[in-house]
Parts: C-alpha cells; sequence; structure tokens
C-alpha cells in the first residue's frame, strides 16, 4: 500500500523515526492503532486524559 502524507505528517513521522529509531511501516502501524482505540473509546461515550509531571489531568480534545 502507497500513501500520500500532507507536508506537516511526512515531518512529525520523521520526527518520530529519530525519537523512537523505529521503521515508518512501524510507527504508522502503531498510529492506526493508537487512532482505532482512542475511536473507540470515544464511540463508548468515554473521553481521553493525559496527566503532567504535577498530577494534573488534562482532558484531551479530538474531534472525529
Amino acid at each position: 500500500m502507497n500513501i500520500a502524507l500532507v507536508k506537516e505528517s511526512a515531518k512529525a513521522l520523521v520526527k518520530l523515526q529519530d525519537d523512537t529509531g523505529l521503521k515508518k511501516v512501524d510507527i504508522v502501524n502503531r498510529a492506526i492503532q493508537l487512532y482505532e482505540f482512542i475511536a473507540g473509546e470515544l464511540k463508548a461515550g468515554r473521553q481521553v486524559v493525559v496527566r503532567d509531571d504535577d498530577g494534573h489531568d488534562v482532558l484531551v480534545k479530538i474531534f472525529m
């Protein structure tokens, strides 16, 4: 499968490769799986929350 990425996504992919040492295919596969998980959680009525270093929860706004 071939995909065309917009400029910002291509830059993000290169940065992720540099940061993680993973191959592009592995990053894309993980991204798709994460997207599917988040979509399922939102569809089930749940929210996505991250916790900062100080222990504060921050709601992540994701529009699907």
